[in-house]
């Protein structure tokens, strides 16, 4: 008993060293935080081997950790969101240690992720004529605007600016992270030769990181969203663009290094 405490303490100290390393190969930065990295790579790992509550703490103080390297804080229960709750919620990966799942689940999940990409895909697209025509109204307004309303229909203009700019670049990586993402759970579905759902643990980790996120930038980021934009939607499409190609980096290295780590336990 205490061997395995000793090395479950062990592991979970190597595993946030190892995530704050591989935080700084990361890939580019988003203005309000964020970025694409393998930092969760360890983290997968280790609530994969250990368990839901183990990876729920070994997140949180890797959550504490991070902030010192990468902090944007606005509000206390943001920085809680943002940083030990969204990093311990990767911990529901080891919901996949005590679960049996078949194959054909995994794949079920694959389809309806690609097919919410594309609803969500279609919503984009039905509100980029809104904000084209918006823009316009905005323009001729600004023309007899003077004061603070002209500072505020100035400010507008650069939001619907930046929509009409990023949200036609996010359908393209909305689909490729739909498709890609849709493809790299039925590879590790087909890879798997046991019932226990490695792909499944990588995924949920990610939803629960997403979802603390997309509550911090629904409650404290909504001044960010361009008119006409509801706050859920700037939250989930800015946050997407964070959570879903970093855990869908790290799938294809869980599916590799995890088994090989669990045939060579003693």
């Amino acid at each position: 008993m205490f061997q395995k405490s000793v090395r479950l303490l062990t592991e979970g100290a190597l595993s946030i060293a190892l995530s704050l390393l591989l935080w700084y190969l990361r890939i580019g930065a988003m203005p309000q935080g964020g970025s694409i990295s393998l930092q969760m790579l360890p983290l997968f790992i280790f609530a994969l081997r250990w368990g839901t509550l183990p990876g729920i703490l070994v997140g949180l103080v890797y959550g504490v950790l991070h902030s010192l390297q990468d902090m944007y804080v606005v509000h206390w229960a943001q920085y809680l969101l943002d940083y030990p709750i969204a990093f311990g919620l990767i911990g529901l990966s080891g919901i996949a240690k005590k679960i049996k799942a078949s194959k054909i689940i995994t794949l079920l999940i694959a389809l309806l992720f690609l097919a919410g990409s594309i609803l969500f895909v279609f919503n984009i697209s039905n509100e980029l004529p809104q904000a084209q025509k918006t823009l316009e109204e905005l323009k001729l307004k600004l023309q007899s605007a003077q004061g603070e309303e002209k500072t505020k229909i100035e400010e507008d203009i650069k939001d619907l600016e930046f929509k009409l700019k990023w949200f036609p670049i996010s359908r393209i990586v909305l689909i490729v992270a739909g498709v890609l993402g849709a493809l790299l759970l039925i590879y590790g579905a087909v890879l798997r030769k046991t019932q226990e759902p490695i792909e499944l643990g990588v995924f949920i980790g990610g939803l629960g990181r997403l979802f603390a996120h997309f509550l911090s930038g629904v409650i404290f980021f909504s001044q960010y969203a361009p008119p006409g934009t509801p706050a859920w939607i700037y939250s989930l499409i800015y946050n997407l663009f964070v959570v879903v190609p970093s855990t869908f980096v790290c799938l294809p290295l869980v599916l590799l290094i995890y088994p090989r780590l669990k045939e060579s336990e003693i």
